[in-house]
């Protein structure tokens, strides 16, 4: 008998239990199953018992009628939530509002969620009329290390143009994660700098961070080990070789990674005033790059040979003492 047809065939006999059929057009696929869902609430990080201008919560779950028209106690059962029966499988969007007395909206959400069988949403709302949200952040290290195998205490994090802020490595390897300040919805930059015990650098990773309006974000980065290089130089016109001249124009670094052929920095590079050699790199991939650096210097350009190469080593750190001294040759 068609699997399909003996299913429809049980429900129509047990139609007092309850029964809910999906019909995908697929005889072997795995069915997708009926269920409850659970929102578990929080305002701002509050409990009810600490959030005391709130009164309840109102639900919308569009397509959805809800008992009660969507209006619940903040807590249930000494929970702070509730739950909802008899969901077909898929996915729904939800709004959640926290009103206070007056039935004034004090703390919102909105998200998604897929029923395949009960499934739990726990919601922090966040404050009406501010559509900060946060994040809560995880990293990673290579080969799936824990902190303590990847050799790391503590992890410098800088957000936008905030002050760098050091936390505790495992920090970023717990559940949720370490949560953010509140942050404005849209794109934010974010970087990660993992330190041994000592505060040397091992690790690193920077890129984007994507908040969104009354929606916390779980965000996971895969921190990679990185190595340095500390390089200096001097100019020649050909027959004479000096130190910066007084106009201490812009000197230009750059890496080109020889196994992606990726410069590691846009444009010309890495700018400095001439004087201010040796200049110390400890964010760079481990792996063979090709240097150029280059400058302009009384109508003529000084720039590096091209067969300058660089081994960056993981976790090895030359320092000013050690820079490879370049010499920049003047272009006819």
């Amino acid at each position: 008998m068609n699997s399909r047809l003996l299913l429809a065939f049980l429900c129509i006999a047990s139609l007092s239990t309850g029964c809910i059929i999906e019909d995908n057009g697929c005889d072997t696929c795995n069915p997708r199953h009926p269920g409850d869902v659970t929102f578990l609430w929080t305002f701002d990080g509050l409990r009810c018992d600490q959030a005391r201008d709130v009164y309840g919560v109102n639900i919308n779950i569009p397509g959805e009628s809800l008992f009660n028209n969507g209006k619940y106690a903040c807590s249930t059962a000494d929970v702070d939530g509730i739950t909802l029966h008899d969901f077909a499988p898929g996915s729904y969007s939800y709004n959640l509002q926290a009103v206070n007395f007056q039935n004034q909206i004090v703390f919102e959400a909105s998200g998604t969620f897929v029923i395949d069988g009960n499934r739990t949403v726990r919601v922090d709302l966040a404050p009406t009329g501010d559509p900060t949200s946060y994040a809560y952040l995880n990293w990673n290290f290579p080969g799936g290390q824990s902190c303590f195998q990847a050799g790391v205490a503590s992890v410098d994090i800088i957000l936008d143009d905030l002050a760098p802020h050091n936390v505790p490595c495992t920090a970023g390897q717990s559940v949720p994660g370490l949560k953010t300040p509140a942050l404005a919805p849209g794109e934010h930059y974010i970087e990660f700098i993992a330190l041994d015990s000592q505060g040397r650098p091992l690790y690193y990773f920077n890129g984007g961070l994507l908040t969104r309006p009354y929606d916390p974000v779980d965000a996971t980065y895969n921190l990679y080990t990185i190595g340095g290089a500390s390089i200096a130089w001097r100019l020649s016109d050909g027959a004479v070789t000096f130190d910066c001249p007084a106009s201490n124009p812009m000197v230009y670094v750059n890496f080109r990674d020889l196994n992606t052929g990726n410069w590691v920095y846009p444009l010309l590079g890495d700018g400095h005033r001439c004087s201010q050699k040796p200049i110390v790199y400890e964010f760079l991939r481990p792996g063979v790059y090709e240097l150029r650096i280059t400058t302009t210097f009384d109508g003529y350009e000084y720039r590096s040979n091209s067969n300058i190469n660089v081994e960056v080593r993981p976790h090895v750190f030359p320092g000013p003492n050690s820079a490879l001294d370049v010499t920049l040759f003047r272009r006819f």
